[in-house]
Parts: structure tokens; sequence; C-alpha cells
């Protein structure tokens, strides 16, 4: 049977099952269902994080030099490999379309895959008026409205993986994550490392393959 119709069967037949019997009960599956890498990573000789463009940044943090460190030890760590840093002067977004720029980088002739792309990191403060109901039979607690602080952060990034020897880049994609913390003197440092880490998941998923959780309900009578 071709790969692509293997589950159209099974599938259709769940469908049409949960339809015509959703009085019945059911068993809840997970299945994992495995995902096609879309950068074959293995075929290169070594690789680089570079730097990234930056767009906006928090003041009193170095926002290039934290996500260089964060995302070429995460991908150490998920290789089993040396991950190296590459200076590249970046002057604005067309260098990414210029496949000279990167062909002509020193790379000790290896061919190398290398990380890069823009990035964006901000914060704002907001306040909002919260309503409190009194609990019934404290009258000495009675309604009462007041100011609450909330810190949030946002980190968007556009990463490029860029194929050293020809210059292409053989993938891009934009990430954007926000998180809000009801402490309002929450750190840039600390909020960057929860946000750097669900794009890296992201990201992880997406360029190494491995599997994918989806859910499957069995109809029984």
């Amino acid at each position: 049977m071709p790969r692509s119709n293997r589950w159209r069967w099974p599938l259709g037949l769940l469908v049409l099952l949960a339809a015509s019997c959703s009085s019945m009960d059911y068993f809840r599956l997970q299945l994992r269902i495995p995902r096609r890498a879309d950068v074959r990573l293995a075929d290169f000789d070594s690789i680089v994080v570079g730097d990234f463009l930056l767009k906006s940044e928090i003041e009193d943090f170095d926002l290039n030099q934290e996500l260089r460190d964060y995302l070429s030890t995460e991908l150490a760590v998920e290789l089993e490999t040396q991950v190296g840093l590459l200076p590249t002067p970046l002057t604005d977004e067309s260098v990414f379309e210029n496949r000279d720029f990167w062909k002509n980088l020193d790379l000790d002739n290896k061919k190398t895959v290398i990380f890069s792309g823009t990035v964006e990191y901000s914060d704002e403060t907001r306040k909002a008026l919260v309503h409190k109901k009194g609990r019934e039979q404290e009258t000495p607690f009675p309604d009462r409205d007041y100011m609450k602080t909330r810190k949030f952060y946002s980190l968007n990034m556009h990463i490029h993986i860029i194929d050293s020897e020809s210059g292409i880049t053989l993938y891009n994609q934009e990430f954007k994550e926000q998180r809000s913390y009801s402490n309002p003197n929450q750190t840039a440092y600390f909020a960057f490392f929860d946000l750097a880490y669900q794009i890296k998941e992201k990201l992880f998923r997406e360029i190494m393959g491995g599997n994918k959780i989806q859910d499957r309900y069995l109809i029984i009578h």
C-alpha cells in the first residue's frame, strides 16, 4: 500500500464511527507519527552560529551574545557535536539574499551550515483594573477594585540556516513568543531563557524531525 494511503482507511473508519456512535464509549490513543527533518545537518562537516541582526533589544542586555551562546549550546547537546561561533558583520536584511557573502566567509574550506537571522526582544509593563468580589457573609470585606501590574516580554526571531558552499538558505522561518509575569520586576535575563526555550523546541522539531504526537479515538460498544 502506498505510504500516503496507509492511514486513510482506518482514519476514515474512525471518523464514521465517531459521527454515528457519538454516545458510545471510546479510548483515546496517542500515536507517535514520524516527522521528516527539514534540514539534513548530518550532511555537513561543521555547524556554526553566526551573529544575528538586531532589530530591537533591551537596554543593558547583550542580546546577540546571549542568543548565540544559548543556541550553540543547545545544538551541541542535541547533536552531540561541537558547534562553533562565527563573527558575521550583518548590515541589513538583504545580506540573507547575498549568496556571495556567505560563500566567502573564512570556514577553512569545510562544508558548513550556518545559523543566523534577525531578532527582536522587547518588554512592556501593563496595568489593569481588577475587580475582586467579596465572599458571601464577609461584610467587613466588600467588593473592591485595584490596579494590577504585569510585565510582558516578547522575543521574535527570523531564523535562517545557510549552506556555506552555495550560499543558499536551506531553511528560514519566523518565530514569535510572548510571556507575561505577575512579578513587575521580572528581569530580561530570566524571561529571555523562557522565551528562547519555547522557540528552540519548535525549531528543533522542524529541522531535526523526530516524532509528532497525535490523538486517535477508538470507539467501543
